[in-house]
């Protein structure tokens, strides 16, 4: 390739000339609002207090960028930059996303190893512990009131379970005791309602003898003044025959 002959038809084409051109002017354009959620992690802070204000949120993002004011226009609806200057935004961003992820990471790890050191820590106690324990029963394992010890434990274990057995027992009676009581209650309740109800039925044969004997008497009287009233109309009978 003959690089002279390759810039000379360049030059002719015009293609040197466009490039001046795109160079002198801002061919890279970008609305606010994509803008703005591309590039808000470079000034988070001032994102946040011009979140209602795409344009004054990506002034703030060129600002801290430290790009001078020749490599970028604010227009109307786009922000407008110069060629490469995408390039230097997008690098910036990575670092900070990097900065990010290494934060993260660092904390990640931080609660790992503190997890880490918990468990740690708690085997070197349960160490502790267990390494006391068998030098405690090496120590006693040979003394006679160890042994005497070991030998009584099983009895006081059995008289434990049998004290915990009579007082199961002492509280099944205490129930049914209780059970008892609430049975002989209602038993007296229900003879008491018993014997309301046999008062009640000997007044109701008091009251229907009554009402019998009453009967009976009208009975009585009625048939005497039947026999008077018959009496009577023979009397008249014979006194008007003999009037006759």
């Amino acid at each position: 390739m003959d690089a002279h002959l390759v810039l000379h038809q360049l030059h002719c084409n015009g293609v040197l000339e466009g490039i001046r051109i795109c160079r002198k002017g801002f061919p890279s354009r970008v609305p606010y609002a994509d803008f703005v959620q591309r590039y808000s992690i470079l000034a988070p802070t001032g994102v946040k207090a011009n979140k209602d204000n795409p344009k004054k949120g990506a002034a703030e993002i060129l600002k801290e960028s430290g790009l001078s004011d020749e490599l970028f226009r604010l227009g109307l609806t786009k922000v407008l930059v110069k060629a490469g200057v995408l390039g230097t935004l997008e690098e910036q961003r990575d670092v900070a996303v990097s900065k990010i992820l290494v934060m993260l990471q660092s904390y990640m790890r931080l609660y790992i190893m503190k997890k880490e050191f918990k468990k740690l820590l708690v085997q070197k106690v349960a160490l502790s512990t267990l390494q006391r324990n068998l030098k405690a029963y090496i120590g006693l394992r040979n003394w006679p009131w160890w042994k005497l010890f070991t030998k009584m434990k099983p009895l006081l274990g059995a008289a434990k379970r049998a004290e915990e057995e009579a007082k199961r027992k002492a509280e099944e009676a205490a129930a049914a005791a209780a059970e008892a009581a609430r049975v002989a209650e209602e038993a007296k309740k229900r003879e008491e309602m018993l014997k309301n109800i046999e008062a009640t039925l000997l007044k109701v044969e008091e009251e229907k003898k009554a009402l019998l004997d009453e009967r009976d008497k009208l009975s009585e009287k009625s048939e005497k003044l039947e026999r008077y009233l018959s009496s009577q109309l023979n009397i008249f009978s014979v006194f008007f025959s003999i009037l006759n």
